[in-house]
């Protein structure tokens, strides 16, 4: 093996026993020590390729973040309420499977908004593709970061059983508040063209 390829390997180890202690402990408790030990290498690489245990963190959270991201649904021959309701549905189903992962990485990152922040956008780009919409206008930028915020919500209270409906019923919340961030995008930029997306967002 070549000295990349070692180094490389070693990376990876790090970064999945980093991501297992951060599922099961919080932000605080894990030592860099305790990352170390888990993935078998010495002590100095964990900062060696990460630079700190925060750059490890925000590179476990940016890794969930992609990984999510791959379950969005944007083939162009399903029709767009459905295809967006099917990423949805996948991403509660993703979340339900890997639970402590979700409530203690994806909806509750510590410290780390800034690199985690530019995978959400890129997920909202990815929605906007879905939607035909431009997401560097400041309008669509906001409103879909409001709904991006309000959806964690939602998502977190669905896997702490804080309300009793069911994931089909928790889509079409999403799908409302999606709908509802696209109205407040609208009254900050009157010119943006929304009806047509809002009606196919509309049917099942």
């Amino acid at each position: 093996m070549t000295r990349a390829a070692t180094a490389a390997a070693t990376k990876e180890k790090v970064l999945a026993a980093a991501r297992e202690l951060f599922i099961t402990s919080k932000y605080d408790e894990v030592k860099a020590a305790d990352i170390a030990r888990a993935a078998g290498v010495a002590h100095g690489l964990v900062f060696h390729h990460f630079g700190s245990k925060q750059g490890l963190y925000g590179e476990v959270l940016c890794s969930i973040g992609r990984e999510v991201l791959d379950l969005h649904v944007s083939d162009p021959a399903v029709p767009l309420g459905k295809r967006i309701r099917q990423s949805h549905a996948a991403h509660l189903t993703y979340l339900t499977a890997h639970r402590d992962l979700a409530l203690n990485l994806v909806l509750r990152p510590w410290g780390v908004e800034e690199p985690f922040d530019a995978v959400r956008d890129d997920g909202n780009r990815r929605l906007c593709e879905n939607l035909g919409l431009d997401f560097e206008r400041p309008a669509v930028r906001a409103a879909l970061r409001m709904y991006t915020t309000a959806a964690d919500q939602l998502a977190r209270d669905y896997l702490l059983n804080e309300h009793p409906f069911s994931k089909d019923v928790v889509v079409e919340m999403l799908m409302t508040v999606l709908g509802g961030a696209l109205r407040a995008a609208r009254v900050a930029d009157p010119s943006l063209e929304v009806e047509q997306v809002l009606e196919e967002l509309a049917r099942p």
